[in-house]
């Protein structure tokens, strides 16, 4: 007995220090661990600002990328127009203004001097566009009309190709940076999990209660998944606004200035009518009606680096002919959509008062061209308003109803019209197919989420492919893209709720788990094959359902 009582007497200690001694090492291994995981963390955050700081550098290359070219829009305005009035003076100010505050934060971000070209082609071209506009404002018309505009064309080309390969360069440097983020958040992870490990004993108890709580907020979450496909559908309305406001925009403005065209051309017209016969002979006259005629039956040319390309021919064919001021004649005869088969210009231009008769003609049609302008601009103003509206609408009945697949499809194309019409070419293979049963709104949300993260692949350069089927007894939606595709572990996760490979803030994770819940209500499916290229995304409906 007390041989027994000795030997415990021994035995305790031993265990006492023994278990102290995992404690200790229990806790120098979790304090080591969790100095790792600040270390990383630390780091991880750093690379993520680095990330977002080139992002912000793209960023504001874009807007330079807007501002030059709406800039040089205006600035070239000023000069084929041979005046700067009060408006085009304040709104080229404004635009200077907008374009040198975005080069200054430009400047203040530079900090490995990257782009020094960009600044150096900006100036270049500033001085040589500042020039002509001086010459205009001083009243040299001439000497302002003898610039070389196609030299000031390179120098804008050169600015927006560099423009072009910074976004490039900022573009790959957030996604290097990103990828190092990765992997140093994959390791964090690890280390977390081994943290989760060791302390899993101490909390099963606490784990299980919160196992209970977690199980009832699903049940909670489960019944307001109505209000949390709204909500998603909000947050990506919200960061597309600015690129709607600039949609309503463009067309407002088309609207005005138009407006204004067309009363400053027939104040001018009705001051000239009085002067057509005095002036043109029976000859010029009939040359004279048919370029009127041929004005109110064409389509103007839209703005652009084809356009000017047939401008310098058009005005290449009149200097053959002996023609003063041909590149004034050309501008004219582009506006009124007249560049091919002139010879019937030929004995209008040639006498004494050509310049005149090709003035007068474009004022006489100037109306007509304009008004064709405001139609395609209010029609595109509401069609920008129906989709919105479309989109934002929520159906509180809970009730099915018949509907057109291709009819979402076409809201959404239009919501994302700013961000397609770009670099992304749209293809639309539609096949007739039947009416189905369906909920309208949630299946918008569903074709939202299947876009939207198609140009995102694609980085807003490649081709998007929307092709519908009528397979069996339901309907085939395809959505294809050209971007960099998922990879195949990846795949396995894409559905699960809150998994995103996009950065912090990009991205809530719960876009194709709402998509996928939103298919499975519908008694349809979801399916997706990709490879580096070729990401495409096919959603079957039934026609009729449960």
């Amino acid at each position: 007995m007390t041989s027994n009582i000795k030997q415990a007497k021994n035995v305790l200690p031993t265990r006492i220090f023994t278990s102290t001694k995992l404690r200790l090492t229990t806790w120098s291994v979790l304090l080591a661990a969790l100095s790792a995981a600040i270390a990383s963390a630390t780091t991880i955050y750093h690379l993520n600002q680095l990330a977002e700081r080139s992002n912000n550098t793209r960023l504001l290359l874009t807007q330079v990328k807007e501002q030059v070219s709406r800039l040089n829009a205006l600035e070239w305005e000023g000069i084929s127009k041979r005046e700067i009035d009060q408006d085009l003076t304040e709104e080229l100010a404004e635009n200077r203004q907008s374009t040198n505050t975005v080069l200054s934060q430009l400047q203040l971000i530079d900090q490995q001097k990257n782009l020094n070209n960009l600044f150096a082609f900006y100036l270049r071209y500033r001085t040589e566009i500042d020039g002509a506009l001086e010459l205009i404002a001083q009243g040299k018309i001439e000497e302002a009309m003898k610039v070389d505009a196609d030299g000031i064309d390179e120098i804008y080309d050169e600015l927006y190709a560099e423009v072009t390969d910074l976004e490039k360069i900022y573009v790959e440097q957030k996604e290097r940076t990103r990828r190092i983020a990765d992997f140093g958040t994959t390791a964090s992870l690890l280390l977390s999990a081994a943290i989760i490990g060791i302390l899993f004993r101490q909390f099963s108890n606490k784990l299980w209660v919160k196992n209970q709580a977690l199980e009832t907020a699903l049940q909670d979450l489960q019944q307001t998944q109505s209000q949390l496909i709204q909500q998603e559908k909000m947050a990506a309305l919200g960061q597309l606004i600015a690129g709607i406001a600039h949609e309503i925009n463009n067309p407002l403005g088309t609207i005005k200035a138009s407006a204004d065209n067309t009363h400053k051309a027939l104040q001018e017209a009705l001051a000239d009518l009085p002067h057509l016969h005095q002036r043109l002979t029976p000859a010029e006259q009939e040359s004279f009606f048919k370029l009127v005629f041929s004005a109110l039956h064409s389509q103007p040319l839209i703005a652009s680096s084809e356009s000017r390309a047939i401008k310098r021919k058009l005005a290449a064919q009149l200097e053959e002919h002996d023609l003063e001021n041909t590149r004034d004649t050309a501008d004219l005869l582009m506006d009124m959509g007249v560049y091919e088969n002139i010879e019937f210009l030929l004995p209008l231009l040639k006498g004494e008062h050509g310049e005149w008769a090709v003035q007068f003609a474009y004022n006489l049609t100037c109306s007509f061209i304009n008004n064709q302008m405001i139609l395609r601009a209010v029609d595109r103003s509401s069609k920008i308003v129906f989709a919105l509206k479309s989109y934002a609408r929520f159906d509180q009945t809970g009730q099915k109803q018949r509907l057109q697949v291709a009819d979402g499809l076409e809201t959404v194309i239009e919501i994302y019209h700013n961000q397609l019409k770009r670099d992304i070419e749209l293809i639309r293979d539609y096949e007739p197919l039947p009416e189905i049963w369906g909920y309208p709104d949630e299946l918008i949300q569903v074709w939202t989420n299947l876009i939207h993260n198609a140009i995102q692949a694609m980085q807003l350069k490649g081709t998007l492919t929307l092709i519908t089927r009528h397979q069996e007894n339901g309907v085939e939606v395809s959505v294809i893209d050209t971007g960099s595709g998922i990879p195949l572990e990846v795949q396995q996760k894409i559905f699960d709720a809150f998994f995103t490979t996009k950065a912090a803030g990009e991205g809530s994770g719960l876009g194709l788990y709402i998509s996928q819940k939103i298919i499975d209500k519908h008694q349809g499916h979801m399916t997706v094959t990709s490879q580096p290229g070729r990401t495409q995304f096919s959603v079957w409906l039934p026609v009729e359902s449960i």
